[in-house]
């Protein structure tokens, strides 16, 4: 959500986060209790249990129809419209918005939430409660509106065809060699991962004549695959088009296994050492971006190939989908916080205020709230809400703004205990 978009909306904001209202009890920055109020004992003493459901690791669910499904079970659609022009009460939620990993998404959301429980009453909309699999669902949908909006300029796709000497060896229509590779084919498709699927598959040849003839070999950035492949595909409007699905993370992360991939890269220290960790490299990038990586890449890998005797992993449409949006989904999963850090942010948002006023409350509460990771973490914030509510009034506690960074440092805490 864009800063000067929320200032300027009133607390009919973002009905989403009907699925992020998350406070720990009693937080905020520069508490102050009322001095002749005493805690309500029965608040105070309610602790909301962490979801039955533990999983160690969690991945980005890149099956949208689960997440939409519950955008629209937990009305979140009742206010916010998805690359829709229709104007609801909360903005259109798009493409810029969510990046970064599950908290730091969280985060956003958890900072407008006082607006957005002004609205929810106003209207009367439940607030719903999220099991640790239903979250992680919702906010994988909201992490893949990025990936979806990829639109190129054909315009811009028609220069990198001439700059890119691309016609030298292509043909399309009438342009280009004759008797070469022609491109007509790839504008019966949707999805621009076919056009990295092709690159990839014939680059051995591509990169081994190019090499011969003194031809460069090209390089993309930025939205470059996303502008070719929109000139590619441009005059085939009129036809029905060959449309690939999004692909599947799960089978992307075993495709990068049995590929080979990870003898030379490694996924957060996991792997081969001989290239650049991914984990680390790959940022949360959309379609066009992380093609152009692939791609810029794959000259240097033939070299290394070659060099062992090694085949040249080949993918079919499908696969090379999987293994784009395994790639995509890599800045999901938090980075660990720091425990000393998040012991720190729990005193200064006033949180220890209620949860740790003695050393019995203290080790009691954090006997039962150990999460196993984010998303966990996350619903049980969510789900605590109510118990919390009564505290945050009657002490005029403060809304603590809470960065994603400050989330992953407390959940560290509460895992260290």
């Amino acid at each position: 959500m864009r800063n000067g978009r929320f200032r300027h909306i009133t607390p009919v904001i973002f009905s989403l986060a009907i699925c992020f209202l998350l406070v720990v009890p009693g937080c905020g920055e520069g508490t102050k209790k009322a001095p002749e109020k005493a805690k309500p004992e029965a608040v105070k003493k309610r602790v909301t249990k962490i979801d039955q459901v533990r999983v160690r690791r969690y991945f980005l669910v890149s099956d949208l129809f689960s997440g939409r499904k519950i955008f629209e079970e937990k009305h979140c659609s009742q206010c916010h419209a998805i690359f829709e022009k229709e104007e609801k009460a909360g903005p259109t939620l798009d493409t810029s918005e969510f990046r970064g990993s599950f908290l730091d998404i969280f985060s956003t959301l958890w900072n407008h939430a006082p607006q957005m429980a002004v609205h929810m009453r106003k209207e009367g909309l439940p607030r719903p409660d999220f099991s640790t699999p239903e979250l992680n669902q919702l906010v994988s949908f909201l992490y893949m509106l990025p990936y979806l909006s990829e639109p190129g300029d054909p315009a811009k796709g028609e220069k990198i065809l001439m700059e890119k000497l691309c016609f030298n060896c292509h043909f399309r229509g009438s342009a280009g060699k004759r008797g070469g590779v022609s491109l007509d084919p790839l504008g019966a498709y949707k999805s621009q991962i076919v056009l990295i699927q092709r690159m990839w598959n014939h680059g051995p040849v591509m990169i081994s004549q190019m090499l011969s003839t003194g031809t460069p070999v090209p390089k993309f950035s930025g939205k470059d695959m996303a502008n070719l492949f929109a000139a590619l595909t441009e005059g085939e409007r009129g036809e029905k088009k060959i449309f690939l699905g999004i692909g599947d993370a799960n089978k992307g992360r075993t495709l990068f296994a049995e590929k080979k991939c990870i003898s030379c890269h490694a996924v957060f220290g996991q792997g081969g050492k001989q290239g650049p960790d991914l984990g680390e490299t790959v940022s949360q990038a959309g379609v066009a971006e992380l093609t152009a990586l692939l791609w810029n890449h794959s000259g240097e890998m033939q070299a290394k190939f070659r060099e062992k005797n090694l085949s040249w992993p080949y993918f079919s449409e499908t696969e090379m989908g999987d293994l784009i949006v395994y790639l995509y989904s890599l800045n999901y999963i938090d980075k660990p916080g720091d425990p000393s850090k998040g012991a720190k942010i729990l005193e200064q948002k006033g949180c220890a205020d209620c949860h740790f006023e003695t050393e019995e409350e203290k080790k009691t509460f954090l006997s039962q709230v150990r999460p196993d990771n984010s998303i966990q973490f996350a619903s049980y914030l969510w789900n605590h809400i109510p118990n919390m509510e009564a505290n945050m009034v009657s002490q005029a506690v403060t809304w603590p703004e809470l960065t994603g960074q400050e989330l992953r440092d407390i959940l560290a805490f509460l895992q260290s205990q």
